[in-house]
């Protein structure tokens, strides 16, 4: 009798086992290190939420891992991760972060591939969620490139981010408000066209608007020039410190804005600005924070230098409040309230238009991958499947996302009355401490593929309310992208490209050399790759 029940007790755990999932079955969880963005270590007897994660995904999803979440300081991440890959202690999952290192991990053979159908069988609700334009369709005008981008060769090597803020404008002008009110200008009387602009950078430098009966202030320095570049339909990204030029469609075909007639106006229009002393002579160190400060702050605007700056987004300069009563404003907004009183202000300025029309900062795409996962080489088929599996749990259980990115309720989050989080006064690098976005590569990139986080970090975001019903607005809604979306094979070459441009159009602005030198400049600029990166560009585009 007591043989039977035991028999029959083991037939019953065998039939449990049978129809419990294939993972939760094995003896061992699958071990996944993992590698993604994070503001400080994490400390193994502090994390709380990794250990959450594994159970939640084993009761949940049948899904058992042993998570390590691997701390690689982001100011050395490609350096460290490069010896790791030569030293083969890669973790399993670690950043693409750009589009070139992408194509570099790739080359070199470090990185898996699969195809299409096996990230849709094991990830299918975030590839319905991608193939639907996210998490209201918005963005299904960028599917096709999200696949582009997903791919080298014809396979997939990379789940590339896709997020409506990546195609959001994020820019504009900010004047200094005293210097506006001093010189009777109102907010109708802010400058609409290039004209008007550098009418105003004029009284800004020489109608004494800070009041002190000297001659020592400018209208702009480096960044407000792209104010100018856009008025021409550039979105200048290069000069003027930021990435490489951009392409832009001339009848048909691509040119590189840097060498463009247009270029060639703006350029002329900036030497007779920095003749007049309209323009602040440090422009030519490329940037307007002081070294080693937080990069956003423009010092000259702030410390009254100079009256306008593009360095900074207007969540930068958010007004106290807008996130809730708690806001005490923006990082820009508290280091220009702290240098020139509580009462100070300023504005949020309209973009000049050109001769044409044209205004505004060049926007993305709301594809990208730097942010993104890439899979160690080294893995089975079986391990990446796992994986996906987990992306794909993450994107339909809100409560295994919200743990993953926010923590624990009550400890780490608070859901405010408007349904914003409260991160309860803890920093980032407090958060990752304890486990918090430890596990954001396994989940995507900087969220879940979910009409949930979606809404967290973006659709019902304050902050980007804020920015969002700003840009709705005539002449901030700028709109300049890149006619090229992709990485193109020489892409290393614009490193030289840019400090040829940068060199030619700063000794012609400061009047170091003239403007007719533009030819031998433009001559310099494609016979040193500038015109093998304008074939790429348009083999590329007449292949769309």
């Amino acid at each position: 009798m007591k043989g039977s029940r035991m028999l029959a007790l083991l037939l019953a755990a065998l039939m449990v086992l049978a129809f419990m999932p294939a993972s939760l079955a094995d003896e061992e969880p699958i071990h996944i290190s993992v590698a993604g963005y994070m503001f400080g270590p994490i400390d193994a007897e502090q994390d709380v939420i990794t250990p959450l994660i594994e159970q939640k995904l084993k009761d949940d999803h049948g899904i058992n891992v042993d998570i390590e979440v691997v701390y690689v300081e982001q100011a050395n991440y490609a350096e460290i991760i490069n010896t790791r890959l030569a030293g083969g202690t890669a973790p399993d999952i670690f950043l693409a972060q750009s589009a070139t290192t992408l194509q570099s991990y790739y080359d070199q053979g470090v990185i898996k591939t699969w195809d299409e159908e096996f990230f849709k069988t094991n990830a299918p609700h975030v590839y319905d969620f991608i193939m639907a334009g996210a998490a209201y369709g918005d963005l299904a005008p960028y599917v096709d490139q999200w696949k582009d981008a997903s791919m080298i060769d014809g396979e997939m090597c990379v789940v590339p981010s896709f997020k409506p803020d990546g195609s959001m404008p994020y820019k504009t002008l900010i004047y200094r408000g005293d210097w506006l009110e001093k010189l009777g200008v109102t907010e109708d009387q802010l400058p609409k066209t290039v004209d008007e602009f550098v009418a105003l950078m004029t009284r800004f430098a020489k109608e004494d608007p800070d009041g002190d009966g000297q001659d020592n202030t400018y209208g702009m320095s480096v960044t407000a020039m792209k104010a100018l570049f856009g008025a021409y339909g550039l979105g200048e990204e290069g000069f003027a410190g930021g990435g490489n030029g951009i392409f832009v469609e001339r009848d048909g075909k691509l040119v590189n804005s840097d060498v463009t007639d247009e270029a060639k106006e703006v350029v002329e229009l900036l030497t007779k600005m920095y003749a007049d002393g309209l323009i602040d002579p440090e422009f030519v160190n490329g940037r307007e924070s002081v070294e080693g400060s937080y990069w956003a702050i423009s010092h000259g605007m702030v410390n009254g230098l100079y009256g306008a700056s593009a360095n900074a987004s207007i969540d930068h300069y958010r007004l106290k409040g807008i996130t809730g009563p708690a806001d005490e404003g923006g990082r820009c907004a508290n280091e220009y309230w702290a240098v020139n009183g509580e009462d100070s202000t300023f504005v949020y300025a309209p973009w000049p238009a050109g001769p044409n029309g044209d205004y505004g900062w060049v926007v993305g795409y709301a594809v990208a991958v730097s942010e993104s996962a890439v899979y160690n080489a080294d893995m089975d088929d079986e391990k990446l499947a796992v994986i996906f599996q987990i992306m794909d749990a993450f994107a339909t259980d809100d409560d295994l996302y919200m743990t993953a990115a926010y923590g624990i309720k009550g400890e780490h989050y608070e859901v405010n009355d408007d349904g914003t989080i409260g991160r309860n006064g803890l920093s980032n690098e407090d958060l990752n401490l304890v486990g918090v976005w430890g596990c954001r590569s396994l989940y995507g990139a900087d969220r879940a593929f979910s009409q949930t986080s979606y809404d967290l970090v973006f659709y019902k975001d304050p902050s980007i309310a804020n920015r969002l019903n700003w840009f709705k607005k005539d002449q901030y809604n700028s709109y300049i992208q890149n006619a090229v979306s992709v990485t193109l094979p020489s892409n290393d070459l614009f490193a030289e490209l840019n400090t040829i441009r940068d060199e030619a159009w700063v000794n012609i602005i400061t009047g170091k050399a003239s403007i007719d030198t533009w030819d031998d400049y433009v001559a310099a600029y494609m016979a040193a790759g500038g015109q093998t990166l304008q074939d790429e560009a348009n083999a590329w585009y007449s292949g769309k």
